[in-house]
């Protein structure tokens, strides 16, 4: 049986054309539900923000209904230091995106420092320095049209970087985050923006690519009332966020009430004034969450019920998972009182 060779320029093309069609979503940044059970992942001015050493681990599954599916995980260890009156922090992300071809890692330092304003408001600046590696993680996966013969997809053409040597399978570059948050004892608002530096993730020398600059505007406000669970208080938190890369943005309205070992709440996440690129309106999801809190442990779940116009019943939604612990700094560590960020904790 005739089969067909390896063509390398066709190769080299269709490679090309897909890592195009691909860049428009692959270049995004991953999203979650609960971007405040990993503050820090969300604003580097919120390292040290509990003033106590805080380690944070959080899984999202989206669209696990769908081959395109997008899998993100990521950790994160921070803690304040009160004598130089600063917040340090180390986090780490990784995601996964189709059937696994694709994905990313990052892995960053930050810094924080508090300014205190008066005896109501303070301020944290904070900066982050950071290394990404982008690619493809699963070469063999992918099948070209060379390789197919009558219809079966294995016409004896191996799948090598042969003719390819202008590719790279992995981009690694240097990518610098800041942001900053002003807060009082019950609210907060902070902006903060990525890929300050406009990297460039291609995986070819003969284009450049940038990572869009991601931004980030996020601020609530937290009401106490009576009549918790048990008869336990519990805060009413009023919450808000938008963010912004290339040409995709949205924004985020949640509430959630926090008593001391329960927590839940629902958020809807749209667009309300644009629309998607092929006009559309960009409604995304309505999110559910509970949070458990038990001592120094918090775990938090949530599930993305998708209202776009994919549906829920393809998508299955998307399911997340968060994982905190956290453990106070020494007291003779502690120089003077200090402002504990009133954030929501998932």
């Amino acid at each position: 049986m005739n089969t067909l060779r390896p063509f390398p320029i066709f190769r080299s093309a269709s490679l090309m054309a897909a890592l195009c069609v691909l860049s428009t979503v692959w270049g995004q940044d991953a999203q979650l539900t609960q971007f405040y059970a990993a503050a820090p992942h969300l604003n580097p001015a919120f390292a040290g923000g509990t003033l106590e050493n805080r380690v944070a681990f959080h899984y999202r599954n989206q669209w696990p209904g769908l081959p395109g599916r997008f899998v993100s995980y990521g950790a994160s260890y921070d803690v304040f230091i009160p004598k130089i009156n600063s917040g340090i922090g180390i986090i780490f992300s990784s995601d996964e995106a189709g059937s696994g071809a694709l994905g990313s890692s990052s892995f960053a330092l930050q810094y924080s420092y508090e300014v205190p304003i008066n005896d109501q408001l303070s301020f944290r600046p904070g900066l982050q320095l950071g290394w990404s590696s982008r690619g493809l993680l699963n070469w063999q996966d992918l099948v070209f049209g060379d390789q197919i013969n009558r219809g079966v997809t294995d016409g004896g053409a191996g799948n090598s970087l042969e003719g390819l040597s202008n590719f790279q399978l992995v981009r690694n570059y240097f990518d610098v985050a800041a942001g900053g948050v002003l807060y009082g004892k019950k609210f907060w608002i902070g902006v903060s923006s990525r890929h300050l530096n406009t990297p460039s993730e291609s995986l070819t020398d003969a284009t450049i690519s940038a990572v869009p600059i991601w931004l980030s505007a996020h601020g609530g406000i937290r009401i106490p009332v009576d009549g918790g669970p048990k008869g336990y208080d519990q805060d009413v938190l009023l919450a808000a966020g938008y963010r912004s890369q290339g040409q995709f943005d949205q924004m985020d309205f949640g509430i959630s009430f926090d008593s001391p070992f329960l927590t839940y709440g629902i958020s809807y996440r749209q667009i309300l004034m644009k629309t998607a690129p092929d006009g559309a309106p960009n409604h995304d999801a309505v999110s559910v969450l509970i949070g458990l809190t038990e001592e120094n442990f918090r775990v938090g779940y949530s599930y993305d019920i998708t209202v776009s116009s994919l549906g829920w019943g393809i998508t299955d939604g998307a399911h997340e998972l968060t994982l905190t612990y956290v453990w106070k700094t020494p007291s003779h560590l502690r120089t003077r009182p200090h402002r504990i960020l009133p954030c929501a904790e998932f």
